[in-house]
């Protein structure tokens, strides 16, 4: 198992991570798996106005687990991913899982700063992507956002409405596979001219979603970082129960019916059940790294009881703790 957990800073920085953290040379901003962990590379293409990308295309012989942490430097990342020879694969932005099994995927997207976001591969799948990280000044001019609006409040309602997805088409994974092939010499206009094909192919069709959904959320910049603040004290500490209703509402000085209501809209579940969501997400997480038992687990997301915490997991996730560490 390859497990990994980071706060994305930049690219460059997230590429040092993966190559420390397996013991590898970063040359020409590029690591290159071994024999002993895969095959492939990862490389690191500096656009201009310093708009970092990661290219990725590899296969690895070990499980690869990979969490991104949320955190408070606003950013976007674009996406332009294929997925093949897959046995299992998941991927969790927040409150939304997506699983494969025995099937390929690909698929553009968006994702931002605001969520946790876990990917869980079983080895031996063959993952290539196009990765963008994105200021939310470039957002808001070049993916359609109406520049009027909050670029967060925009993202906001278009990961509630679920538009945030696009199949990938054949001329996008025609520029993509062109991408991915290492021949050196290849120019920064090589790297720049395909890579802007790709996000303004996912940016029309995106300008057409947002021209298609309405705004419906009505939601000020204000009382989303009331409900964020909200999230993360319920997200902090796993090992003790969540503040109540009550006591959450009063420490941001709105209403328990509003706290309710703009909570759901922005994380797509009620505040206890998205606690108990991401209480057993962080167990699973835990459990596939293969580091804790089933009881330093249980213990660790607040259950006492064994028992409890084994049907809750089952409850979640239809199979036991046991069953996943098979």
């Amino acid at each position: 198992m390859i497990a990994l957990q980071y706060e994305l800073t930049t690219y460059k920085k997230f590429l040092e991570d993966i190559a420390a953290f397996l013991g590898l040379e970063i040359i020409d901003n590029s690591i290159h798996f071994p024999e002993k962990i895969g095959s492939g590379f990862m490389k690191l293409i500096i656009l201009p106005g310093d708009v970092e990308a990661i290219l990725s295309h590899f296969r690895l012989n070990h499980d690869f687990l990979l969490e991104r942490k949320k955190n408070d430097k606003e950013y976007y990342t674009f996406c332009c991913e294929e997925l093949k020879e897959v046995t299992e694969f998941s991927m969790t932005i927040e409150s939304d899982t997506f699983e494969m099994k025995e099937d390929g995927r690909s698929a553009m997207y968006l994702t931002s700063f605001l969520y946790d976001i876990g990917y869980s591969l079983k080895s031996n799948a063959i993952a290539s992507s196009v990765r963008v990280l994105l200021t939310p000044e470039w957002v808001k001019d070049y993916l359609g956002f109406d520049k009027k609006e909050g670029v967060l409040q925009q993202y906001l309602e278009l990961k509630t409405s679920g538009v945030l997805y696009k199949k990938v088409d054949a001329e996008s994974a025609l520029i993509m596979n062109e991408l991915l092939k290492e021949k050196p010499g290849h120019s920064l206009l090589f790297y720049h001219t395909r890579i802007l094909r790709l996000m303004d192919t996912f940016s029309n069709w995106l300008t057409e979603e947002i021209i298609r959904h309405p705004k419906t959320m009505n939601i000020s910049a204000e009382d989303v970082a009331r409900i964020r603040e909200i999230e993360s004290r319920i997200t902090t500490d796993f090992s003790m129960p969540p503040p109540t209703i009550p006591e959450l509402a009063k420490s941001v000085a709105i209403s328990e019916s509003k706290l309710k209501t703009l909570f759901k809209t922005v994380y797509g579940l009620p505040p206890y059940e998205y606690f108990q969501k991401h209480r057993m997400e962080k167990a699973r997480l835990m459990l596939l790294s293969k580091k804790y038992s089933i009881k330093d687990v249980g213990y660790a997301v607040g259950y006492a009881n064994l028992s409890n915490f084994t049907l809750a997991f089952k409850k979640q996730f239809n199979q036991l703790p046991s069953d996943l560490l098979k």
